[in-house]
């Protein structure tokens, strides 16, 4: 059994998928905005993402307990971004030396799972491959934030924001592609 099994009853919960990547799509857009702008100084919005992703997760595995296969591993991703925020929200020093390593593990988890869950759609094979690609594109970016994770260095923001733009498109085509199967297209 496919970890999203029954598409037709979730896709009524499309649109958690596409806030999260209109989020991650604009966050990209504001680290590529501000390259050198140190990586403590984009804290408030990596905890916002991690907010929003948790909620949108969180939501969608309780909303689905019954149609999605595996809905516990939704669930606790969200339970984990939300963690990571609070951790992050709270103790605002950890923030500014580990935010690389908390931004660079959470890009490399959502690519690594976005990567697989793209074989679970029930999509033509050319859109598996592109939404793959994006979840590959994700993963080498991530590495290359892990790879030298030193804030202050222009490298880290640019791959932030390209690893944001991969798993942001990503949700974004999949929130589009649940719509249209609600549709019935």
């Amino acid at each position: 059994m496919s970890m999203i099994s029954e598409v037709r009853s979730v896709v009524r919960y499309w649109w958690l998928f596409l806030l999260v990547g209109m989020a991650l799509l604009v966050f990209s857009l504001v680290v590529f905005g501000h390259p050198v702008a140190s990586y403590g100084s984009l804290s408030p919005y990596f905890e916002l993402a991690f907010v929003i992703n948790g909620l949108a997760e969180t939501g969608f595995a309780l909303g689905n307990r019954r149609a999605v296969h595996g809905w516990g591993w939704h669930l606790a991703g969200g339970f984990f971004d939300l963690l990571v925020a609070g951790v992050l929200f709270f103790t605002p020093v950890l923030a500014a030396v580990s935010l690389p390593f908390f931004a660079g593990f959470w890009l490399l988890f959502r690519s690594i799972s976005i990567a697989g869950r793209c074989f679970d759609l029930p999509v033509i094979w050319q859109e598996k491959v592109w939404m793959a690609l994006l979840g590959v594109a994700g993963l080498v970016f991530s590495f290359l934030v892990l790879y030298n994770p030193v804030p202050g260095n222009d490298g880290l923001s640019l791959w932030t924001a390209c690893a944001l733009l991969s798993v942001g498109l990503f949700y974004l085509f999949f929130g589009i592609h649940l719509r249209s199967w609600k549709d019935g297209r």
